[in-house]
């Protein structure tokens, strides 16, 4: 008997719960959800899992937004209650309340549009939301203890914080997928464990792994391609039904192994290659403390380098505007020094070694990519053959970053003009788009449509499973000649690596036998090119190769180089989260981020918090709701604070709930446009007067030359009059703001921004105590209105008050200090234990706490 008919038996029983449900009419917006075989088969694991002991089960399914997290917490709850009703004694859900957790912008109102029948969840299965001072809330707004409801279904949005709720919990259930980094995930972790969870199930990304403390082991189960379409083979499909299914992945074969798109830069090969030899030999260096300034800047610079496809200075521009870090400049000046600084005897000796070549190396690679990157060439030609070999088949342009993905967007439009619409980013979920150019933080639903996705390069080891995402339903990756055996070795970890544990899980449950795959070489669908020829930019522009024919024998075999230097990044990426950890050796020597911040002390308790001294914050004067930089915080100044993950405005926030996120990129991406076109005007003319005088023999009735510097640095939104936008694009010959009319559309996204600012500033300090009360007053409902009528009390929940006792001067401390207290500094982070990120003082200013 195979693992099949165990987890969908040949046969179900009337009483069986999926007919139940089935007979009940489970609805998503209005939609019946008609479960498929894949979402049968998920929750017998898990049903099974429980039953037979397992602790924790660690769920993997293909990269992709989607809600499998909460259908598992709703299957759970609906087994627990029909074990009540009809008195069974085998229920293997333990007691008490079940919770999932995740990363959501608004749970409130998608759990408002699930339904049983004709009850919502509150009434059908007990559903409450949790709230910021650990009481919850169902759907009618009735705020309770958790301690009244020992089988409620409990949901915790990770942007209220991780508040304590005085129970017992019994089944946890994790959306990994939902969470935006691995901080999250294991403060996720940490609260299960607070509150005593009998079980713990994870519901992950293809190609992740648990990473968490060893004295927790997991159960793990993957979905991989080839288990995916034994299902589809024996069981057949259902149509895709939303998010609440998993029907999509079961809509087409699936891509067992990623294609292949090479090209050959021998220079730009050799450069890397060099490099990244160097940063191996410094990664060797056992010494004490962090690495020395110019080595660790110089790792992020190549990183940076290896995964730019557009001019790096294109992307300098939109790094720094969007506040992403240092740009490749500013870390390029850092490199430029002589002498390391150091006198450790290690350093030393790498100092008068490796540091010269690695240097010398890193900034010529630069200099390389500074105006024009090769690499750009071989997208243009990717996409002109994807127009030829895949007609009418929407294509997906994943980049490392956002800035990264918005500057290659930039060139591409510019190559392409107004062909393929602009901005390229723009895209929502709805729209069957031709082309999208997104980073690997914006995740798509699952598709059941034909779609490509192109990855710029080998993408990180923690991102592999994007390899394999079913955001799309194939995927080819460019990668230099060099990288193939990267590519290769990358995609057999993530296809291979999975397989012994979900057998060994298999054979615990003793569900049958278990099919294994072989992995295969990605095969190569285009070509491999030559960037460095004469006639290559000419060549590729119109989908120009060489002949295929097959990939030589015998590559460069570089698979080792990558995966040293993936795993020192990786190792960087990890020092952030564990720099308080002074047990660490140093072989984890690891680069030290460090920012600019300023030290904020607050009220009453004198709690100290680190906030970045180059991104403005949010405070309310008198009733007005306004931002300041840091360092300009008064004594007895309110300071608007996020509680939880978010790390975001509430006026960004707010305009999320309004908004796709998509759609808000794009919305950036527009007023950087016109940014960018007002300051290129004062370069042109000299003085704001002279470009006033400019604009006003075009008509603009400004009066002021302030107005206009105040549009050029953001302070004001956008002119109130959308001509004025037009002016200025016609006067700085801007095209992307005037093919496509999308200077009408910056007038309208504009308005909109002014007239949610305006409120929020006369609601803001009502809504967050009305909030904090659970009663929706005045407040509530007039920043309601207008955020089109979204319910947003939870996100306003999301933030405190928090009294400024002062501020002081900018200093430069580790990243991870920003937002919490610095290490060794004992229960100064807001709020203490027991509610993070809110005070005793808060907590009577917004007439929140229990008492």
């Amino acid at each position: 008997m195979t693992y099949l008919d165990h987890l969908v038996p040949p046969a179900a029983a009337p009483e069986d719960l999926f007919e139940r449900l089935r007979a009940l009419r489970l609805s998503d917006q209005g939609r019946t959800v008609q479960l498929g075989p894949l979402d049968q088969a998920t929750l017998t694991l898990v049903r099974t899992a429980l039953a037979q002991g397992v602790h924790n089960l660690y769920l993997s399914l293909p990269r992709g937004r989607h809600d499998m997290a909460l259908l598992v917490g709703l299957y759970l709850q609906l087994t627990r209650l029909g074990a009540d009703i009809h008195r069974a004694g085998d229920c293997p859900v333990p007691g008490g309340p079940l919770a999932v957790v995740g990363s959501r912008l608004n749970v409130t109102a998608r759990l408002a549009q699930i339904a049983i029948g004709r009850q919502n969840l509150s009434g059908a299965l007990r559903t409450h939301r949790i709230r910021g001072d650990g009481r919850v809330t169902d759907l009618r707004g009735r705020i309770t203890d958790a301690i009244q409801w020992p089988q409620g279904l409990f949901y915790l949005n990770t942007a209220l914080g991780l508040p304590r709720l005085g129970v017992r919990l019994g089944t946890v259930v994790v959306d990994r997928t939902s969470m935006g980094s691995h901080e999250v995930w294991e403060r996720a972790l940490s609260w299960a464990d607070d509150h005593g969870a009998a079980r713990v199930i994870a519901v992950a990304e293809l190609g992740s792994k648990p990473d968490t403390e060893p004295g927790r082991h997991w159960d793990q189960w993957a979905w991989s391609p080839t288990l995916r379409d034994d299902v589809r083979y024996c069981l057949g499909r259902r149509p895709a039904a939303g998010p609440l299914t998993s029907n999509a992945l079961l809509a087409s074969r699936t891509q067992t192994v990623p294609g292949a798109a090479v090209y050959r830069a021998p220079r730009l090969a050799s450069l890397r290659t060099a490099a990244m030899v160097g940063v191996i030999e410094a990664r060797r260096v056992r010494a004490p403390g962090p690495w020395p300034q110019p080595v660790a800047d110089a790792v992020r610079l190549l990183n940076l380098l290896l995964r730019s496809w557009g001019p790096v200075g294109a992307q300098d521009v939109w790094q720094v505007r969007m506040g992403r870090g240092r740009s490749a400049s500013s870390l390029a000046r850092r490199v430029d020094s002589d002498r390391l600084g150091r006198t450790d005897k290690a350093w030393a000796l790498f100092e008068e070694t490796h540091w010269p070549r690695l240097r010398a190396t890193v900034l010529e690679l630069y200099g390389l990519l500074l105006e024009d990157n090769p690499r750009l060439d071989m997208l243009l030609g990717l996409l002109a053959w994807a127009d030829t070999a895949r007609p009418g088949i929407p294509v997906t342009v994943r980049a490392a970053s956002r800035a990264a993905a918005t500057a290659v967007a930039e060139c591409l439009q510019n190559a392409y003009g107004t062909g393929r619409g602009a901005p390229l980013t723009d895209v929502a979920d709805d729209k069957d788009l031709g082309l999208r150019v997104l980073p690997y933080s914006e995740r798509l639903p699952w598709t059941a449509d034909a779609r490509i996705e192109f990855h710029l390069g080998v993408p990180a080891g923690h991102r592999a499973g994007a390899l394999l995402s079913a955001e799309a339903t194939e995927h080819i990756v460019a990668v230099e000649q060099g990288e193939y055996s990267w590519l290769e070795r990358s995609s057999q970890q993530v296809l291979l690596a999975y397989q012994d544990a979900t057998a060994a899980t298999a054979t615990r449950l003793g569900i049958g036998t278990f099919p294994h795959m072989t992995a295969i070489p990605p095969p190569v669908h285009y070509g491999p090119v030559d960037l460095a020829g004469p006639a290559a930019e000419s060549a590729f522009r119109h989908g120009e190769q060489e002949s295929m024919g097959q990939m030589p024998s015998r590559l460069v075999d570089a698979s080792v180089l990558f995966a040293d230097f993936d795993d020192a990044v990786a190792a960087a990426s990890r020092a952030k989260r564990t720099v308080c950890d002074r047990s660490r050796t140093l072989f984890d020597q690891r680069p030290s981020v460090t920012v600019p911040a300023v030290e904020v002390v607050t009220e009453p308790e004198g709690a100290v918090l680190w906030l970045r001294a180059d991104v403005r914050v949010d405070i309310l004067v008198g009733s007005r709701y306004a931002t300041v930089e840091p360092v300009s915080l008064s004594p007895g100044a309110l300071l608007l604070l996020p509680r939880g993950d978010a790390r975001a405005r509430l006026f960004d926030r707010l305009s999320r709930v309004v908004h796709d996120g998509a759609v808000v990129t794009a919305m950036d991406t527009l007023l950087g446009f016109f940014r960018e076109s007002v300051r290129s005007l004062h370069q042109r003319f000299g003085t704001w007067p002279d470009v006033l005088e400019a604009l006003q023999r075009l008509g603009c009735a400004v009066s002021s030359w302030q107005t206009v510097s105040k549009w050029a640095d953001g302070s004001v939104i956008a002119p109130d009059d959308t001509q004025d936008i037009h002016r200025v694009a016609l006067l700085a010959r801007d095209t992307r703001l005037t093919s496509g009319r999308a200077w009408q559309r910056l007038g309208r996204i504009a308005a909109e921004l002014r007239a949610l600012h305006r409120g929020l500033g006369l609601t803001a300090a009502a809504a967050v105590a009305e909030a904090g009360r659970g009663e929706e007053g005045p407040a509530l409902r007039r920043l309601r209105e207008l955020c089109s009528g979204v319910e947003v009390s939870e996100i306003i929940e999301e933030f405190d008050l928090v009294t400024v006792r002062r501020a002081g001067a900018p200093h430069r401390v580790p990243i991870t200090w920003i937002d919490r207290p610095p290490c060794g500094t004992a229960d100064v982070r807001l709020g203490g234990a027991s509610s993070p990120g809110l005070s005793t003082h808060q907590r009577q200013h917004t007439g929140r706490g229990k008492g």
